[in-house]
């Protein structure tokens, strides 16, 4: 079989890896002059800074099998110190509360004591307990609006939207559970209070403190230049700063195309070949997010500030702010810059206004003061860096498995396949598992 496959970001890759362990005939097409799409490590005088994820979760192992299977066990790492997590509330750095899960608590203590939530909003939440069922069997609905009926709209803005809404870029009033959190709907039918599911289905044994996020040596790009290695190696064709033409498309030179450019893309390619597919594509919403990475000195930060103390990992903001969060990457993931040194990274979604896609000047001062409000950072950076992701973002918004469902309706018995975050998650585990998936179709079909 001769494969064509669009875009050369980790599902492609991964993609093209797979089809070659099947003996296909393998040409992989990439626009830019980069492979990796949003997976980006630049290493430089010392630094390792990741422009795009930085990081998958142990619990998704597609990622770290295939960093095995491509002989890079050795080179996953975990995190440098205890994992601490904080939330900036009241204008605080506060700490998230100790087995708190991505919107709710398995132990309620550490819920009840918290300085997040007022004794108004904690009662509230408690209220879940009591209340009926409130999800239609069949129908989708927003995160935000279930949570907000269930626990209260305090639970939604400060642990929700942070936690939930700064991983897919989009608020969880928009963000679908089907799509993003289907256990909140499995919770509900099963126990009908949220709180006493999230302990009923706590993980037994945890340790404490122990972090679920790994990231490889020298960054995720080690993942992007392994995959490039193999698949140059095992055959296939790399062709760099070449953008797929719906004639190459339709030439009939390929057996089989999988699209794995994005939503954009894919929609823009599969506008004759197939009117139905491009147009559920085109409902699937793409959002803007920008990162901002500094380069400081450590003596440039006062030595009992908050931010100092949140150096282990960083923050998410629950309050307004220009930022989403900020890692401090130095400090998360050992070996990232030079001793003394401290590497910083700020998310600026379009979900918290127009400051995304504000001029650089505008953006950085904003940031920056910031920085020095929360901080006490003294001095300018030595480097920085803007990186924007500019409407290359897909949100799961509500009816997004339905979307799903047209586009792979529209392609089935065609040459074509959609594969990667536009459809089927946005982590880099999924993007693995989607690229491997859609080859391994292929082979069974």
């Amino acid at each position: 079989m001769k494969l064509l496959i669009v875009g050369g970001g980790l599902t492609g890759l991964s993609a093209a890896y797979e089809a070659l362990q099947h003996g296909m005939d393998v040409t992989v097409l990439e626009a830019s002059d980069r492979l990796g799409g949003k997976v980006w490590t630049e290493r430089r005088d010392g630094l390792v800074m990741e422009h795009g994820s930085d990081s998958v979760v142990a619990y998704q192992p597609e990622a770290l099998a295939l960093a095995t299977e491509l002989g890079y066990q050795d080179s996953i790492e975990t995190v440098a110190s205890a994992r601490q997590v904080y939330l900036r509330a009241g204008g605080k750095l506060r700490p998230l509360p100790a087995s708190m899960g991505v919107v709710l608590p398995a132990r309620m203590m550490p819920f009840v004591t918290t300085r997040i939530l007022s004794w108004p909003d904690k009662i509230r939440a408690g209220l879940d307990v009591v209340l009926p069922r409130v999800l239609t069997d069949g129908q989708d609905a927003s995160i935000g609006g279930f949570l907000a009926k269930r626990l209260g709209p305090a639970m939604v803005r400060k642990f929700a939207d942070p936690l939930v809404g700064g991983i897919y870029g989009a608020s969880v009033d928009d963000l679908s559970i089907d799509a993003v959190l289907p256990s909140l709907r499995a919770n509900e039918r099963d126990y009908r209070s949220l709180l006493v599911a999230a302990r009923a289905t706590r993980p037994r044994g945890k340790i404490k403190g122990t972090s679920p996020f790994r990231s490889l040596a020298g960054g995720m790009g080690t993942l992007i230049d392994a995959l490039e290695s193999a698949v140059r190696a095992g055959g296939g064709t790399i062709h760099l700063g070449t953008a797929a033409e719906p004639g190459v498309l339709d030439s009939g030179e390929f057996d089989h195309v999988i699209l794995t450019g994005g939503a954009g893309s894919s929609r823009a390619l599969l506008t004759h070949a197939s009117p139905a597919a491009a147009g559920a594509l085109g409902e699937i919403p793409q959002t803007t997010s920008t990162v901002v990475t500094y380069v400081f000195n450590e003596d440039q930060f006062p030595q009992d500030t908050q931010g100092r103390a949140a150096a282990a990992h960083g923050w998410l903001e629950s309050q307004a702010a220009p930022v989403s969060g900020v890692t401090v990457a130095s400090s998360k993931w050992p070996n990232r810059a030079p001793e003394g040194t401290v590497l910083l990274r700020a998310f600026v979604p379009a979900r918290l206004g127009p400051l995304a896609e504000a001029p650089d000047d505008e953006l950085m001062g904003k940031v920056t003061a910031h920085l020095r409000e929360v901080m006490g950072v003294q001095g300018e950076p030595s480097f920085t860096r803007i990186v924007r992701w500019s409407k290359v973002m897909p949100s799961y918004t509500v009816g997004h498995l339905d979307r799903v469902a047209a586009v792979e309706d529209a392609l089935a018995g065609t040459r074509f396949t959609v594969a990667g975050a536009a459809l089927h998650g946005v982590g880099l585990p999924a993007c693995v598992a989607s690229g491997r998936a859609a080859v391994k179709e292929l082979v069974t079909a």
